[in-house]
């Protein structure tokens, strides 16, 4: 198989978190809570001020679940923040509770906690975020990529950004989302998302604004219209904003020119969502949405988004990655699971990712995904994986990309080829 693909797209990347955690401490081989075996390995990693952050535990097959106690015993003066590797909850020890003025019985913080919690964390010295940045680009080059949508932009990365493209150090075409977890959020970073706008780069653009509504399959926060496991008294997840808060973000974004990003996993999640866009947009305000993830999606959501200015970003590695549970999960729910081919038959417009650093960036893995998921009644898509791989406008950053099967051989970023 030979594949020319222009502009290879990475349409969901956390773009810093990529080259800090590439830099960082990994704590993917962790197999189980006693971390004492961290401390040989933690001399050469770069910390944030006084912190120790790492990322990648997964105690999905743990004797027992994290506790802050383990921490403790190991790092008892210097706080820590452990992230998971689905990026939904972080594991932190007494000293780190104290210092973000949290409590919490076992240390494990979920969804906006967790999210909010990792904000308040000292930054990394700009000489630190611009080594992580061109770390990230390394990591996306390797893989074939030239172009990412990053989801986790802040002013201070905009600004750094900006510096870096000015001086031709940028080896991606980037464009940025700035995220809000609460409504008293919404004017300063319409603000700073509408400044950002007016400096704009030949290699960095300005998108919108980007929320979470709810969770992960994961850790069942992700939100369902039936009980996960199909348990007639079981959990259905959580939505992380009122729709009347949201409402408003949509509104106000909308009229200010810029796009609305909201992650939608569970199906009922993304279908709450769709409806509020249909009710604000028969008032009179249109906009461009994004749906994140839709890893869940009933047929009448997906007619429902048809009137709609919707894309739909999804990352079928994630099917890899949560195929060893989810049927079991999603139960009933799982005909509507990864619904590729039905968001293209209904010609609803289709962007492929990865999710990095949740999960590698890997073109090939993707198309992997896209093979293995029609043998589990996953429906077959039968799309051209390299359009909806490929950004959409022709006129950001002229690169190509060659695959022969499986093997990257070649990239051509901005009329100069790339180094691998």
């Amino acid at each position: 198989m030979f594949l020319k693909i222009p502009r290879l797209y990475d349409s969901h990347t956390h773009f810093l978190a990529t080259g800090e955690f590439a830099l960082g401490l990994n704590l993917g081989a962790l197999q189980s809570s006693n971390v004492a075996t961290l401390v040989s390995s933690i001399g050469c990693v770069p910390r944030r001020g006084d912190w120790l952050v790492g990322f990648g535990w997964n105690d999905g097959s743990w004797e027992r679940p994290p506790h802050k106690k383990d921490l403790d015993k190991v790092f008892a003066d210097i706080p820590v923040f452990f992230i998971k590797n689905d990026g939904h909850s972080s594991w932190v020890n007494s000293k780190a509770l104290e210092l973000l003025n949290l409590e919490s019985e076992s240390g494990v913080l979920q969804e906006t906690v967790h999210l909010q919690a990792f904000d308040q964390l000292p930054p990394f010295s700009q000489r630190q975020q611009k080594d992580q940045l061109l770390a990230a680009c390394r990591k996306f080059n390797k893989a074939g990529f030239t172009h990412i949508r990053d989801m986790s932009c802040t002013e201070s990365l905009w600004n750094l950004l900006t510096e870096m493209s000015d001086k031709n150090e940028l080896t991606l075409a980037v464009e940025e989302n700035f995220t809000i977890y609460h409504l008293d959020e919404l004017d300063r970073a319409l603000g700073i998302c509408r400044q950002a706008k007016t400096h704009e780069t030949k290699l960095l653009r300005s998108k919108g604004l980007k929320v979470f509504f709810d969770g992960s399959l994961g850790s069942e926060t992700a939100y369902l219209s039936q009980p996960y496991c199909g348990l007639e008294n079981g959990g259905r997840g959580s939505v992380l904003w009122e729709l009347a808060h949201l409402e408003e973000v949509f509104r106000r974004t909308w009229d200010a020119q810029l796009e609305v990003s909201v992650h939608t996993i569970g199906d009922q999640a993304a279908h709450d969502v769709v409806q509020l866009a249909r009710k604000i947009s028969a008032k009179g305000a249109v906009g461009r949405l994004n749906l994140e993830h839709t890893q869940v999606l009933r047929p009448e959501t997906i007619q429902a988004m048809k009137p709609l200015h919707v894309r739909c970003h999804m990352q079928p590695c994630h099917w890899l990655s949560d195929r060893a549970w989810l049927k079991e999960k999603l139960s009933g729910l799982y005909q509507f699971a990864f619904p590729w081919e039905s968001l293209r038959a209904a010609q609803i417009p289709l962007s492929f990712g990865c999710d990095s650093p949740i999960e590698p960036p890997s073109f090939v893995a993707n198309v992997k995904a896209l093979k293995l998921s029609a043998k589990e009644k996953i429906r077959k898509f039968t799309g051209d994986i390299s359009c909806h791989h490929s950004h959409p406008d022709s006129t950001f950053a002229d690169s190509t990309t060659i695959f022969e099967g499986d093997e990257l051989k070649e990239v051509i970023f901005n009329g100069r080829q790339i180094e691998l």
